[in-house]
């Protein structure tokens, strides 16, 4: 690990500003996915457009796929002051003047959350003591979840105190100019490439997209986690259009959003007290699509609602831990772990996409309900992944932890 150049103090209000940085970038996604109809009658399209949030997702491939690579030349510092940068272009959102404008505007917004995104796990990497990493990892992957939650439960007021839609994209985004800001003074850089070690290959100083690819654990990554992306994509950004839902379907989606933090706060400390996660993801798979099944299935209000918070809870309390592992690779370092999340999010954004806007199309020519049990279904592969996934111990040291051997098959 290159020497450390970044004190305690300043670790932690780097932590804390990339966090809410990230966070309110969730929250201007989530405000435009609920004021899609008021922007689509707007300029004339009169179906879901699935562009609106797949133009964040394409985004998301290509800055998912280039941040490690950005994250080298730039240096750490200078690709979180580009990101941010990135993301403000939501409030050139508010100032559209047609639809393909406006989808541009989203396109930067998701390009500029991807890179922000890879950069938040090698600063905590670099900063924080291997026995702490689950703590700031955890905190990180709950930031999509409180930007959801914090869109959710202001978004309403907002709207009703602004009015138009285009005022209330400008709200938020606001807060993306204000982090910006403040990174430009809070922010520090680290030594981002590391010398030759036993435990890269021999003469290698720079960990490569190819190192990455050749990574059994990559694959096994990107197929266990996209059933359950897919899944809280469609839940939090296409289920509250949901006409006719036997409960009000954004109600259903904040308590998803809401009983999310606790479940990642208690994830948190799972991850740091159990020493094998394995039996905690597979807890998580069953749950949470029996779960989903229950809740699109009953005609129960009540059932419905107690499926929701529920599914909320099981969805992240295996998410710390899961966010983990790539820091608990042999040999992990910043770099590599920058490599190995760029490729995970490309893969599993280009599946995500592509799955998105086939449940879109369903929900447009067949019927919602046929559009969210297709999404259940799919949501299946992450029970099966967490078969694939290595069974790695917590480590009690600095010194990173040996892979277990897989058994045979």
């Amino acid at each position: 690990m290159p020497p450390k150049v970044i004190g305690p103090r300043r670790s932690i209000a780097i932590e804390l500003l990339l966090f809410l940085a990230y966070s309110f970038f969730s929250a201007s996604w989530m405000v435009g996915s609920i004021v899609t109809p008021d922007m689509a009658q707007e300029f004339g399209v009169y179906t879901i457009p699935s562009s609106v949030n797949n133009a964040i997702s394409a985004a998301k491939i290509l800055g998912n796929f280039v941040a490690a690579w950005i994250l080298v030349k730039l240096g750490p510092k200078h690709t979180v002051s580009l990101s941010c940068l990135l993301t403000c272009a939501v409030v050139a959102g508010a100032f559209a003047t047609s639809f393909p404008f406006f989808i541009i505007t989203r396109f930067l917004l998701g390009f500029g959350g991807a890179v922000l995104m890879i950069c938040m796990t090698p600063y905590v990497v670099y900063c924080f003591e291997p026995k702490q990493q689950p703590i700031f990892i955890g905190l990180n992957n709950a930031g999509p979840n409180t930007g959801n939650l914090i869109a959710l439960l202001s978004v309403t007021a907002v709207r009703g105190w602004l009015g138009s839609w285009r005022s209330v994209i400008l709200f938020y985004g606001i807060f993306s100019l204000i982090f910006l800001v403040v990174w430009l003074f809070v922010g520090r850089s680290y030594p981002i490439s590391d010398k030759p070690k036993e435990d890269l290959p021999a003469g290698q100083a720079v960990y490569r997209y190819r190192d990455g690819l050749r990574e059994p654990f990559l694959y096994k990554f990107v197929f266990t986690m996209t059933g359950r992306l897919v899944m809280y994509t469609v839940m939090l950004y296409l289920f509250p259009l949901h006409p006719s839902f036997t409960v009000d379907a954004q109600f259903i989606s904040l308590m998803i959003a809401l009983t999310g933090i606790p479940g990642t706060l208690i994830g948190i400390v799972l991850a740091k007290k159990l020493k094998r996660h394995i039996q905690l993801f597979r807890f998580s798979g069953v749950a949470q699509s029996l779960l989903f099944f229950i809740m699109l299935l009953t005609h129960s209000a009540a059932v419905a609602t107690v499926c929701a918070i529920l599914l909320g809870f099981v969805i992240f309390i295996s998410t710390p831990a899961l966010f983990t592992l790539p820091a608990r690779l042999p040999g992990a370092t910043p770099q590599k772990v920058a490599v190995i999340l760029t490729l995970y999010w490309t893969g599993a954004y280009l599946l995500q996409m592509a799955i998105y806007a086939i449940v879109v199309h369903i929900a447009n020519i067949l019927s919602w309900q046929t559009a969210m049990l297709f999404t259940a279904i799919y949501s299946l592969t992450f029970l099966v992944g967490t078969f694939l996934l290595p069974d790695f111990d917590l480590p009690d040291s600095p010194h990173p932890p040996k892979e277990k051997e897989e058994s045979a098959g």
